[in-house]
């Protein structure tokens, strides 16, 4: 089966869900601009979005799909539904357990997470309250992870990713009422907020497990049991073996997270990294969601039926897919900049330094987005084989790297030490992982000369663009109005798409008739 289908669906979805978390950002940062309560609310959220990123892309299902697959082929929905529900009682034991611990620890996990804190005790005790708010969230995240590995294992797609666009209107519906003026100043704005996404977790999960019921899956999971130890071995084992294959999934947001403590030194730069890393995450998260949701289980699946074919045909459509966004997406945000942030973030309390300096974080992070889709094309390689010594090694390293080039950074300008660090490190992290995975990655005749051909093309298209901004810049100005703004942005977008479909096309990147062909076939 062609995966052009399921990666249109997940991606598509995924992109629906950060169009409306972009929307979401452009109004946190009207709201809230830089300031103190804008870096309290990041670090509130440093390890939720942590989580969330690492069993939303993928190692979930790297991990359930073909357990639940096997089991389905065995002994029917009842076996499979069976295990599940063991399963998804030791989540709610450990879930809650965790929330606990990070409640009656939450002053240490901040400190930690944010050092630079310490200095200023009022900074550090609202953080941990908004930190003790939020925490909950990463129960819902988790609960909800398991679900929607069980819908993708049935081939439901759609609701999974979908899913995330609840919080995101949630959001956008309060920010709307905070803008209009129906809170007292930044720290009640940021109170309502960290709330508001606690409540829509639970509405995510909520709506998960309803979309399993209609499935005809009556979770019943028995927390009770998992307490007294009266669950399958089998899923414990499972569980076992998962959390390793999160830790290396989840490695490069892992890097964000160490940006984060570095950019807590600065004042005001905490938060400005998150609103770099929002506009960073378009591109990436509808990618690397599609090849994380996508590509891990086609993968487990080819490697224990031992189909080289399917393997390298799942590689090699993979690493098309995301040559053709993120080639384009790199250069396009390297060189509009400056504009985009301008024109999406300058507004209410995000003032011209704060766009100037965000502007300049992003021209930074924007070059690890090859590396880390790099990274989720080869990582499957390995977990396909359940390898993961050698990338925990590498990711270790990675961070290492990381670490040591925000500090050389730190002395040449604070600034951009955060997101350098991050470049580093993903990069280390990259090409260490490629090397390592020789003889591993098999791929379909000319793809290399594709990926190649779209590079390319990608450069002709930023020549292209670069050389019109000048001519641009002028309706591009602050002072110009915002309509007038948004569409010279976008025309310069749309001419950058238009001139890189064209010369892909050209140099036959991708046929249209091979892709009709697969959309039919799925």
């Amino acid at each position: 089966m062609s995966l052009a289908l399921p990666f249109t669906i997940v991606g598509s979805a995924t992109l629906a869900s950060r169009v409306t978390g972009f929307v979401r950002d452009v109004m946190i940062a009207a709201a809230l601009g830089t300031g103190p309560i804008a870096d309290i609310y990041v670090a509130a959220f440093l390890i939720p979005n942590l989580i969330r990123k690492m069993v939303s892309e993928g190692a979930f299902n790297a991990s359930l799909v073909p357990r639940l697959a096997r089991l389905e082929r065995e002994g029917g929905q009842q076996a499979m539904q069976g295990f599940f529900d063991d399963l998804l009682s030791i989540l709610m034991v450990a879930t809650i357990l965790l929330v606990l611990v990070a409640e009656l620890f939450m002053p240490q996990i901040m400190t930690l997470l944010a050092h630079g804190f310490a200095a200023d005790p009022g900074k550090l005790d609202n953080a941990v309250l908004f930190g003790r708010i939020a925490f909950p969230f990463v129960g819902f995240v988790i609960l909800g992870a398991a679900i929607a590995a069980l819908l993708n294992a049935l081939d439901r797609f759609a609701m999974a990713a979908l899913v995330p666009l609840a919080l995101n209107l949630m959001m956008i519906l309060v920010l709307a009422v905070i803008l209009a003026g129906a809170t007292a100043g930044p720290r009640e704005s940021g109170l309502v907020l960290v709330s508001t996404v606690l409540v829509a977790g639970l509405a995510q999960l909520v709506m998960l497990w309803v979309a399993a019921r209609r499935l005809g899956l009556a979770l019943s999971p028995r927390p009770w049991d998992a307490l007294a130890g009266r669950i399958d071995p089998g899923a414990w084992s499972l569980l076992v073996r998962m959390l390793p294959a999160m830790v290396v999934a989840g490695s490069g947001h892992v890097h964000m997270v160490m940006a984060s403590q570095t950019a807590s030194l600065e004042p005001r730069i905490l938060s400005m990294l998150y609103f770099a890393d929002r506009l960073f995450q378009l591109p990436l998260g509808f990618v690397a969601s599609a090849i994380g949701v996508v590509l891990l289980p086609h993968v487990s699946r080819g490697f224990q039926q031992g189909d080289s074919e399917s393997m390298a045909q799942a590689q090699t459509e993979s690493v098309i897919f995301a040559a053709l966004l993120i080639f384009p997406a790199t250069i396009g945000l390297w060189i509009l900049a400056e504009p985009i942030v301008s024109i999406l973030f300058r507004h209410g309390a995000f003032l011209a330094e704060d766009a100037r300096h965000t502007a300049r974080i992003l021209k930074v992070l924007v070059l690890a987005l090859p590396a880390f889709i790099l990274i989720k094309v080869v990582l499957p390689s390995f977990l396909a084989r359940e390898e993961m010594g050698r990338p925990v090694m590498v990711a270790l390293l990675a961070l290492a790297v990381n670490g040591i080039a925000a500090w050389f950074l730190r002395t040449v300008d604070p600034v951009l030490a955060a997101p350098g660090g991050v470049v580093a490190g993903v990069w280390a992290n990259a090409l260490l992982l490629l090397a390592m995975a020789r003889g591993r990655l098999a791929f379909q005749p000319r793809a290399g000369w594709r990926v190649a051909a779209t590079l390319l093309c990608a450069l002709a298209m930023g020549w292209c663009v670069h050389a019109i901004l000048p001519h641009a810049a002028p309706l591009l100005e602050p002072g110009r109005g915002f309509g007038l703004r948004v569409a010279v942005l976008a025309a310069l977008c749309l001419g950058g798409i238009v001139v890189f479909g064209m010369l892909t096309r050209l140099l036959g990147v991708y046929s249209l008739a091979a892709i009709r062909r697969r959309a039919r076939s799925s």
